[in-house]
Parts: structure tokens; sequence; C-alpha cells
């Protein structure tokens, strides 16, 4: 069965959807670089991950990304459902993921382990 790999909570002011979720929760985030972007990973031990992602020109928005067996398989099967494409499938690092919106506009995340 597929599940829930990883959040991605995006902000257009970063810094402070990071202070807020981290005080909200006591999360300890950590910073990293991204080609170019700084990306915050909350540190949990466990499934699923939690990342925080800085869109200064873009708009808040939660992802969910959805482990499958067949990334490839389950991305066609998503467009032939309607899903908008937003990302098709690539490899980024030794992740392999895909981003879609559902009929409704809502982004979710593809990945492949």
């Amino acid at each position: 069965m597929d599940k829930v790999k990883h959040i991605e909570i995006a902000g257009v002011d970063g810094d402070r959807l990071q202070a807020f979720y981290a005080r909200l929760f006591n999360w300890t985030i950590t910073n990293r670089d991204i080609g170019g972007f700084t990306y915050g990973d909350v540190n949990t031990e466990n499934d699923p991950g939690i990342g925080f992602r800085h869109e200064p020109e873009g708009k808040a928005e939660l992802v969910i990304y959805i482990e499958v067996s067949d990334l490839d398989a389950s991305f066609e099967h998503a467009k032939s459902l309607g899903a908008a494409i937003r990302i098709p499938p690539m490899q980024y690092g030794e992740l392999r993921f895909a981003l879609i919106e559902d009929p409704e506009g809502n982004p979710i995340g593809l990945t492949q382990e």
C-alpha cells in the first residue's frame, strides 16, 4: 500500500513559518541550501518527514508526498484521472519524484524509493 512519505509546508515568509511551527510543536528545524534556496528539515526519526520550502514569489501551500511502488505508472494513472502536471517524474540527487495537482488544484507529490 502506498504511504505518506513526506509533508512539505511552503510559504512566502519561510523564516516566520518555521518559527511558528517550531514554537507550536517544539520542533527543531535544520536549514540547508538546495540549489540556491533554503529548505528546512524538521528533525524527526520516522516517516513522514516534514520540510519547509520558502516561496518568496509563490503562495502558501501544503504538499503531501505519497511513496508509490512505480512512479511512472502512478504518474500516468494520475494523468488519466485528470491530474494537472507541475513537475513530471524526475531525478533530484537520490530522490525520484513528480508533482501533480488534483482536480481541485491541491498539490500532491509522488515519490519512489
